[in-house]
């Protein structure tokens, strides 16, 4: 795609409305560097409109610039005949290689750098831009949230209110509301969301909890260390959630809870599991940890059984810019436990009910979070209009498995996974051509080192076996165009056809 840099006044307005310039725009010029040129740059400019002279500016520069090419565009900028904010332009775009400079002011070409308004930035031909795919690309999501969330972490950093603090309380608040639950609690990342939800339910040593093989480590880690055994059953094909039917047949007189794996943003069927949870008198924490926003039946993932763990890991549908994770849930005693454990067992300060853990989210990280909570509907829809992309033009290819979306199910697609059989001949062939996959999970849990002691073998849940074995996950993220994501099936297409 081709990089444009935008001017100071279209990207101020296009920080603070986003709405007001074009989502395509924005996403041409959302290059790190371009952005961070015209940033830094930029923060000089206060000093030259207060008449300080051009040789304490440098000296500032000198003194402030941590990488010399930054401090090569201030001095370019403040040399430039054409005036410091086109001078600043003309020397970043020139230094990162940008082609355009989009502005409302009349401009001439100045230095190989031509000067383009809006809707000529939005006619160019970028197919002289790289044809690069990447797997996940985080910065293109920030750029309509920067604005609201830098005064919020200046205001934490002049404070100093970073363990804890305002923004943690009210993104508890704006998560619970958002998912229809009467509880949210914040912690420090999804695995102690599961734990400290299982302890919180009452998970005592010993208790057998049934689960998946084919999840991230996190899920079985937490029923571990709350002193638990997990349990597998396999999964069903084309969803890869748990298989209901499997499940009462792993039930003995030691099973406490159920741990349905909403994967890959899909959630499980979780009228079967409540169904089999009440006739057994069980528990049910929902491993909600990539489904962020996803419903069944109408009601939001978290809120279907007992409490719902998410994570808050920076890649996920909604992420933090570190560690965090939340528990979501209806029951006030669950809710209080969990707001106990992650501070040390504390009812309040030095007061201990109980030995806890230091798992807080910290408020940094919550304000991130507030700042993007607003915009994932609306990221979710997205990823809906590229997986049906997928969908559609990779139908027709006999050697390839496509996931199957449940009816019920809002999918939110935290990733697009499919089945082929050499995912890493097809994963080599993509790289070779600038598109960049996922293996998520390639070995399912029970054949992991860390569970050897099992004693279970190739075999013992074949579903999850087979899933594990051809399992890719191609590019998936609200930003891709149309134009990427048929560029990805025409390249698949072209490897199954040779």
């Amino acid at each position: 795609m081709i990089k444009l840099l935008l001017s100071p006044d279209l990207l101020i307005e296009a920080l603070q409305n986003p709405e007001a310039v074009s989502a395509q725009l924005i996403s041409y010029c959302s290059t790190d560097e371009g952005v961070q040129a015209w940033i830094l740059a930029h923060s000089v400019q206060a000093c030259v409109g207060r008449g300080v002279s051009p040789e304490k500016i440098r000296n500032l520069i000198k003194g402030l610039s941590q990488v010399p090419q930054n401090a090569l565009i201030n001095e370019q900028a403040l040399e430039s005949s054409a005036g410091f904010e086109v001078g600043m332009l003309v020397a970043a775009a020139k230094l990162f290689k940008i082609p355009f400079v989009v502005s409302t002011d009349s401009q001439e070409e100045l230095e190989g750098v031509a000067f383009i308004d809006p809707q000529q930035a939005l006619t160019i031909d970028d197919t002289a831009g790289s044809d690069r795919v990447d797997f996940l690309n985080l910065n293109l999501a920030l750029h309509p949230i920067f604005n609201r969330m830098d005064g919020w972490f200046m205001e934490i950093i002049q404070n100093t209110a970073f363990a804890g603090g305002n923004h943690v309380a009210e993104f508890e608040k704006e998560f619970a509301t958002y998912c229809n639950a009467p509880h949210a609690v914040g912690v420090s990342n999804g695995t102690d969301a599961l734990l400290f939800a299982l302890l919180a339910m009452g998970i005592q040593p010993g208790d057998e909890i049934i689960t998946v093989p084919n999840t991230f480590i996190a899920t079985t880690e937490a029923v571990s260390q709350a002193g638990a055994v997990p349990v597998f059953v396999d999964v069903l094909p084309g969803s890869y959630l748990m298989n209901a039917d499997l499940i009462e047949a792993k039930i003995t007189e030691k099973t406490r809870a159920l741990v349905p794996v909403h994967l890959y943003g899909q959630i499980a069927d979780m009228d079967a599991i409540m169904t089999i949870a009440r006739k057994h008198d069980l528990l049910v924490l929902e491993d909600a940890c990539q489904a962020h926003g996803a419903y069944y039946k109408g009601k939001r993932a978290g809120t279907l059984g007992h409490a719902g763990a998410f994570s808050m890991y920076p890649g996920k549908n909604l992420g933090a810019f570190g560690e965090a994770g939340c528990v979501v849930t209806s029951d006030p005693e669950v809710a209080k436990a969990v707001t106990c454990l992650r501070e040390h067992g504390q009812s309040r300060k030095y007061y201990h009910r109980m030995e806890g853990y230091n798992g807080r989210m910290d408020n940094l990280q919550a304000a991130a979070l507030r700042g993007k909570l607003p915009f994932l509907d609306g990221w979710n829809e997205k990823r809906r209009k590229v997986a049906q992309l997928y969908l559609k033009e990779l139908g027709g290819i006999p050697e390839l498995q496509l996931p199957l979306v449940r009816d019920e199910s809002g999918h939110v697609f935290h990733l697009f996974v499919i089945l082929v059989p050499d995912p890493n001949g097809l994963s080599h062939y993509l790289r070779q051509k600038e598109i960049f996959t996922g293996f998520h999970y390639p070995v399912p849990l029970h054949l992991q080192q860390a569970y050897k002691n099992r004693g279970e073998s190739v075999g013992s849940y074949p579903v999850s076996e087979a899933c594990a074995s051809q399992l890719i996950s191609l590019p998936m993220f609200p930003e891709l165009t149309e134009k990427q994501v048929i560029r990805v099936c025409d390249e698949i297409k072209r490897y199954f056809a040779s």
